[in-house]
Parts: C-alpha cells; structure tokens; sequence
C-alpha cells in the first residue's frame, strides 16, 4: 500500500493491528491517492495516528467506533468532505483534530465528548454553520481555532469550564463580540478576533477594560473592531506579559497613549487605522518593540520619538501616500517598507537613517518622488549589489 502499486483496484480496506500492536501505524492521503474506487474503509483495534490531508476524493469519513486509540486525526484540506460520522464524538483517547480548509464540511456530531482532547482546528471550514455542544469532562483543550467559520455564531457556553485554553481564535466568524467568560481563562495566552468588516459596530470596546485580567496574554489580535483611540484603557498596561498586539483595521487619530505602557511589547501593528499624525505621544516605554507595522496611514511624518525603540528592527510605513519626509531611525533598523509612499521626498541624513547590515533592506518600490532626491539616490548607490 505504501507503494501504491494496484491500489487504483482497490474498493473497500479493513485495518486490524490486533496482531502487530506495539508497531506505530500511519495512514497518509497519499496511500489513497489512487483509490478511485475506495468506498470502504474500516479501523479497528491500536490505530493512534490517521493522516489524510489532501486527500480530495473523502466526502464522509468512516466510522471510528472501533477506532478507540486514535490519538490524532488529521483532514486538513479534504475539500470535498461533506459529514464526519457521529462516533468521532466519543474518541476518547483523540488528543488533535485537525479539520482545517475541509470548506464543504456541513455536519458535525451536535456533542462532543473528547475528554483528552487538546486541539481543535475548524479553520477555513466556511460551510459550517453550527460549532457543536461540548461536554462538561472535556476540560483538556487548550487550541480553539474557528478562523475562516464564515456562518459559525455562537460558542458552546460549557466552553468556559475549558480552564486550560491558552488560543482561541474567532477571526472572520459570524461572533459578533468575544463572550464574556472567556475572562475566566486565566491560561489563554493568545486571543484573535475581528469585527466591523462585516458590519459590525464597536460592541466589543465595553469588555476592553476586562481584558486587563488576562495576565497571561502573549498574543492579542482585535482587527477591524470599530474601536476608536479613547477605547483603550489605561489598565491594559496589566497585560505585563503582551509580546504582540494586532489593532489595524481600527479607527485612531495616532498611537494610543495607553499602548506606550506595555514593555514587553515586540510587535505593533497599527496598519489601515486612518491616523494622520503619529504625535509625540512618549513611546519609550515601548523598550521592547522590535517590529512597527503602520502601513496604509494618512501621516505626513514620522516623529523623531521613534529613535527612543532602540531594538526596533522594522518599521513598515507601506502604502502611507500621504507621508513626504524620513527622519532618522534607530541604529537597530535592519529593514525599512516603504512601498507605495508616492510623496515621499526627504530622507534626513540618508547615510543615517538607518544602520543597515548586509541581510537587511529598504523596499521603495514606487516611491517617484523619492528617486528624483539626489540624497535618496546616494543611499541606493550605497546599498545598491550587483552580482
């Protein structure tokens, strides 16, 4: 079978390891890839892994009954599976399900019981419309991923006995706010969510103030939630532990004064927010940053503050057509976007706006105003490899 020499004959396969139980068994998509014709396939017995991503031709998934040892059960990419079989409910001893793109996917068991179930991957299943019920004793998951569940609207309430969550991910569902006893996870360490492209309003800037107690946060996405620069409190500095904060999308005038309090922070991104002035808000108690995504902004300058990031190694300023002039940047620049700055002029001090090293690079591309500067011209010379 591994061979897959004949397999192209083969109609129905009934898998028993009763005999060869200590030896590790893996079923791959690729074994499958020419069984036109499967149209049974029977699990029995020790079986701990199944591997079937890709694998086009699955519409249902067999039976797993007998299947009680499986551990991990992979169908990413099945895009034509239609139904999962009931029993997949009470696989005790699954520990994964992955289920990620299998977009033709309607039917899914209406309770779940996978007591030592960790991770649970639903993304990109856009035909799903119901996430199922689950069962109080299934207090093990820890990932949660419904990014991509376009019709998905509602989370099982018994969700909030999950203790142990540290992701949970509900970006580009039909959730219209994060529910509220997702607070009580005190192990969530990151969070993804998004709003108003869908028309959604900014229902989700009352519960910003709860967000504080989820100390252990070290990933926090809230795109294209309608929220303004004065949504953010103050006391998200109790986010002690924050590593990286998505807020594009998002409606600010500039940097949030409240954002500046979170020390541990390495990557901001701030893309797409409508912001014409990026201020002199005091930044430095961004000590950590080390990457500024601030593509698609109205500003015309960038502040002489941003020298104070003295780990800063990326600034992205892609696509800000309004932004005319670059002062100089941090020694730890290694690589400056500027894609699309269509008036952009002035580079202050070209040979110091940043300390590029060999790997590093500025990406200009279509900046027109830029080339006409003899300044800008001395950089590229400086830069410029020619192999």
């Amino acid at each position: 079978m591994l061979n897959k020499n004949g397999t192209e004959m083969i109609e129905g396969i009934i898998i028993d390891n009763k005999r060869e139980s200590s030896k590790m068994f893996n079923l791959r998509a690729d074994a499958f890839s020419k069984m036109k014709k499967l149209r049974l396939l029977k699990l029995l017995c020790k079986l701990k892994m199944m591997d079937l991503e890709g694998f086009q031709n699955l519409i249902k998934t067999p039976d797993f009954t007998t299947a009680s040892n499986l551990e991990v059960l992979t169908l990413k990419g099945c895009t034509k599976l239609v139904d999962v079989h009931p029993s997949i409910a009470v696989l005790k001893s699954l520990k994964v399900l992955n289920l990620k793109d299998c977009k033709s996917l309607r039917s899914f068991p209406t309770i779940i019981r996978m007591e030592y179930l960790e991770t649970l991957i639903l993304s990109g299943c856009s035909s799903l419309v119901r996430f199922p019920e689950i069962d109080g004793k299934m207090k093990r998951l820890k990932t949660l991923d419904l990014s991509g569940c376009y019709r998905v609207e509602n989370l099982s309430e018994n969700l909030q006995h999950e203790k142990f969550l540290e992701e949970l991910d509900l970006t580009e569902t039909a959730i219209t706010e994060p529910p509220s006893f997702i607070f009580q996870f005190k192990n969530l360490k990151v969070l993804s969510f998004n709003g108003c492209k869908r028309g959604r309003t900014n229902s989700i800037a009352p519960m910003l103030p709860s967000f504080s107690g989820l100390s252990s946060l070290r990933e926090l996405k809230l795109r294209d939630c309608n929220l303004c620069e004065g949504d953010i409190p103050p006391d998200i500095s109790g986010l002690s532990f924050l590593k990286e904060l998505d807020l594009s999308g998002n409606n600010f005038v500039s940097i949030p004064a409240s954002l500046t309090r979170l020390s541990k922070l390495e990557v901001l991104i701030l893309s797409n927010c409508n912001m014409c002035t990026l201020g002199e808000a005091d930044i430095h108690g961004l000590s950590s940053l080390k990457w500024l995504y601030l593509n698609d902004n109205n500003f015309i300058t960038v502040p002489l503050a941003l020298t104070q990031l003295s780990k800063l190694k990326l600034i992205a300023l892609s696509n800000c057509m309004k932004l005319n002039s670059l002062p100089e940047l941090p020694t730890s620049i290694e690589d400056v976007w500027l894609e699309g700055c269509s008036s952009l002029e002035v580079v202050a001090s070209p040979s110091k706006v940043c300390n590029l090293v060999d790997s590093a690079a500025i990406r200009a591309f279509n900046c027109f105003k830029l080339v006409e500067n003899m300044n800008a011209l001395t950089l590229l010379r400086k830069h410029l490899k020619v192999d």
